[in-house]
C-alpha cells in the first residue's frame, strides 16, 4: 500500500506531462518526447509492476515523466513522496533532474535545492546538504528561513554547537519564530553543551558566558541553572548556589530530586542544616515527592535517631503509599527485628528493590519514550527539554 500513492502520482504526472507538453507550444519550452516513447516507457513500467519489481517500475516511470513548466511542482511533490517512503536515492534522482533543466525559474530552483538538501540529510550526506543550503542562504531569498532550519538540523547532528547557536539566533530574530518556545529551549541547550565543554577544560569563566547566553534564550532552563549552581558551589559561593537551585524548585518543581543533593551539601558547608530541614518541611505539602520525604527522614535520623525517623516515615506512608519509601522503612525496621522475621523482611525488600529497578524514572512528554536516565534531548524524537521525571505514584504521562 505504501507504493500505491507513488505509482498513482507517477502515472498522473506522466499523462499530465505528455498532454501539457504535446499541446503547449510557448516559445523557449523544451522539446517534448513523442507520445510513442512516453507510452512505451509506461507499458514497460507497468510490466515491472506486474512482475513485482517496484524499483525498476519507479525508474522507468521517472524516465517517462516529462519535465516542463507545468509539471515542476509535480516533480517536487513526487520527490518528497519518494523520500518519505524511504526511497531517498529515487528522490535525489528526481530533484537532480529538475536542477539540470536549463532556464529553471529562480523560485523553483530554490525550492528544488531545498528539497534536494533534505534528501541529502536523509541519506546522511550532510556536507552536500550544507553546501546547497548555504547557497540558498547567501542568495537571501524567501527560502533562507527554511535553509536555516535545515542547517540547524545538520549542526545539531554534527554537534557543531556554535553554528547551531548562530542559526537559532538568526531564526529568533524573525518575528515568525520569535515566540517559538521549542527553538528557544534548543538554543539554550546548545549554549549549555558549550558550557559543559568549557567546564571539562576547567574554563569556568567561558562556561559562565555560555550559561548567560542560555538564560538569554530561556531564563527557566533547568540545565543552565544546574550548571551555574555547580560552578558557584565549586567556587565556594554556597549562597549563590542555593539561590539558583531554589530558582529551579520554583520554576520546575518536578526536578526536585535533582536538587536535594547539592542543596544539602551547600547548607552543610554553611553549617545551616536546620534551615535545610525547615526548607524541606515547608515544601513537602506542595511537593509530595518521596525524595523529599527520604531526605527529611535522613535529617530526622541524624537529629533524633532512627525510632523518630521510622515514626515519621510510617506517618507519611500511611497517607501517601510509596514503594521507594517502603524500602527505606523496611531497611530501618530490619535492624530491629528478630532473625526469623528479618529473613522474611530481607526477602520482601529484595523483591521490591527488583521491581523498582525495572521501572523507568523519566519520560518524554512529546513521544512517550521512557528511560532510567535523564537526557536533555530525547533519544527517540530528538526534542529538547521534553523528558521529565515520572511521579512515583506511577501515573505515566502516556497511558499504556
Amino acid at each position: 500500500m505504501d507504493n500505491i500513492a507513488i505509482y498513482a502520482l507517477l502515472l498522473l504526472a506522466i499523462i499530465a506531462g505528455w498532454v501539457l507538453g504535446h499541446f503547449a507550444s510557448a516559445p523557449g519550452r523544451l522539446k517534448t518526447r513523442s507520445s510513442n516513447d512516453i507510452f512505451a516507457d509506461y507499458f514497460v513500467g507497468l510490466n515491472y509492476l506486474l512482475n513485482d519489481e517496484p524499483d525498476e517500475a519507479i525508474d522507468t516511470f521517472i524516465k517517462a515523466l516529462e519535465i516542463n513548466s507545468e509539471t515542476i511542482e509535480t516533480h517536487l511533490a513526487l520527490g518528497a513522496l519518494l523520500r518519505r517512503r524511504g526511497k531517498v536515492d529515487k528522490a535525489i534522482q528526481v530533484h537532480q533532474a529538475l536542477l539540470a533543466r536549463p532556464g529553471l525559474d529562480h523560485q523553483f530552483s530554490e525550492s528544488t535545492r531545498l528539497q534536494l538538501a533534505i534528501d541529502y540529510i536523509s541519506a546522511g550526506l550532510l556536507d552536500r546538504a550544507e553546501r546547497l543550503l548555504n547557497d540558498v542562504l547567501d542568495e537571501g531569498g524567501d527560502g533562507k528561513w527554511d535553509a536555516l532550519k535545515h542547517l540547524l538540523t545538520i549542526y545539531q547532528t554534527e554537534k557543531d554547537w556554535a553554528k547551531a547557536i548562530q542559526c537559532s539566533s538568526a531564526l529568533l530574530n524573525n518575528s515568525s519564530f520569535r515566540k517559538d518556545d521549542e527553538l528557544r529551549a534548543a538554543a539554550a541547550h546548545y549554549c549549555c553543551e558549550l558550557a559543559d565543554e568549557w567546564l571539562r577544560e576547567n574554563q569556568q569563566k567561558k562556561a559562565r558566558e555560555q550559561i548567560k547566553k542560555a538564560f538569554a534564550f530561556d531564563r527557566k532552563n533547568v540545565r543552565a541553572s544546574l550548571l551555574l549552581a555547580k560552578i558557584e558551589q565549586s567556587a565556594g559561593n554556597y549562597k549563590a548556589a542555593i539561590k539558583e537551585l531554589t530558582r529551579i524548585r520554583n520554576n520546575n518543581p518536578e526536578f526536585i530530586s535533582k536538587l536535594l543533593g547539592p542543596l544539602a551539601e551547600c547548607y552543610e558547608q554553611l553549617q545551616k542544616m536546620p534551615e535545610y530541614e525547615n526548607l524541606l518541611t515547608n515544601i513537602l505539602p506542595d511537593e509530595p515527592n518521596v525524595s523529599v520525604v527520604l531526605a527529611l527522614s535522613d535529617l530526622v535520623t541524624r537529629r533524633s535517631g532512627e525510632e523518630a525517623a521510622i515514626e515519621f516515615l510510617n506517618d507519611y506512608l500511611t497517607k501517601k503509599p510509596s514503594l521507594t519509601g517502603l524500602v527505606e522503612l523496611l531497611r530501618m525496621q530490619i535492624k530491629k527485628t528478630n532473625p526469623e522475621v528479618k529473613s522474611n523482611l530481607n526477602l520482601l525488600q529484595q523483591m521490591i528493590d527488583k521491581l523498582l529497578r525495572r521501572k523507568s524514572t523519566y519520560q518524554c512528554h512529546h513521544c512517550g519514550y521512557e528511560t532510567k536516565n535523564l537526557y536533555w534531548m530525547c533519544p527517540s524524537c530528538q526534542k529538547w527539554d521534553k523528558i521529565k521525571p515520572i511521579p512515583e505514584s506511577g501515573s505515566s504521562l502516556y497511558p499504556p
